[in-house]
C-alpha cells in the first residue's frame, strides 16, 4: 500500500513538472519574452543594459499603435549573413500614414507629433525634408535617440509580421548612469514601465 502511494505521488509530481514546463514554454513562445537592450538608439527611454519583458499578445491581435515601442526582427534581405538579433524602436507611422520628417520634427498626415518623452535627441533629419507613405502591413519605426538610431529612415518601413512584441517593463538594469561612468546596477530603473 505504501509503495503504491509513493508511486502515485512520484507520478503526480512528474506530471506536474511536465505540465509546468509546457505552460512555461507556451508563455515564453506566445505571451512573454525577455530581451536585453544592446544599443543607445532608444536613450533615454531605454538604456543599453536594460533587461525588458515584452508582451507578445499585441502582435497576435495586430494591436500595435502609433507611439508604441516594439521589439522586432529585420527582414532577411536587410540582415544579410549576420545572426538575427532583435531590435527595438518606436512606431511613428501606421499603414496608410504620410510621414513627413524635417529638422523641426515629425508630422503624420500633416499633424505635428509630440517628441518621445525621454528622448536623448529629437532631430529626425539633419537637413531637408523627407516624406514617406507607409504601405499596408508595414509600420515606420524610429529610435528615440534620433541622431543615433539605425531605423526606417535608412532601411525603409518594417513589415508588421516581423514585430515580436511590445515591451512593458524593465526588470533589471546594469550599466553606466548619468552620475557614474562605471557600470553598476541601476536600481532606479528596475520595475519601471516602458512608455
Amino acid at each position: 500500500m505504501e509503495q503504491t502511494r509513493n508511486t502515485h505521488s512520484l507520478r503526480d509530481l512528474l506530471l506536474t513538472a511536465i505540465a509546468a514546463a509546457i505552460v512555461a514554454l507556451i508563455l515564453r513562445v506566445f505571451v512573454i519574452g525577455a530581451f536585453v537592450i544592446p544599443s543607445h538608439s532608444m536613450e533615454n527611454t531605454l538604456l543599453a543594459g536594460d533587461h525588458i519583458l515584452v508582451s507578445k499578445i499585441a502582435t497576435v491581435f495586430n494591436d500595435v499603435e502609433r507611439g508604441d515601442v516594439v521589439v522586432f526582427e529585420l527582414p532577411d534581405s536587410l540582415r544579410g549573413d549576420k545572426p538575427q538579433e532583435p531590435l527595438i524602436k518606436r512606431v511613428i507611422g501606421l499603414p496608410g500614414d504620410t510621414v513627413t520628417l524635417t529638422r523641426r520634427g515629425i508630422r503624420i498626415n500633416k499633424k505635428r507629433q509630440p517628441d518621445p518623452p525621454e528622448s536623448a535627441s529629437r532631430i529626425p533629419v539633419a537637413r531637408g525634408r523627407t516624406t514617406i507613405i507607409v504601405p499596408e502591413n508595414n509600420v515606420f519605426v524610429m529610435g528615440d535617440n534620433r541622431e543615433n538610431s539605425w531605423d526606417s529612415r535608412y532601411w525603409g518601413c518594417l513589415p508588421t509580421d516581423r514585430i515580436i512584441g511590445v515591451p512593458f517593463m524593465i526588470y533589471w538594469s546594469f550599466g553606466a548612469s548619468q552620475h557614474d561612468t562605471v557600470d553598476g546596477i541601476r536600481w532606479s530603473r528596475m520595475f519601471s514601465t516602458v512608455r
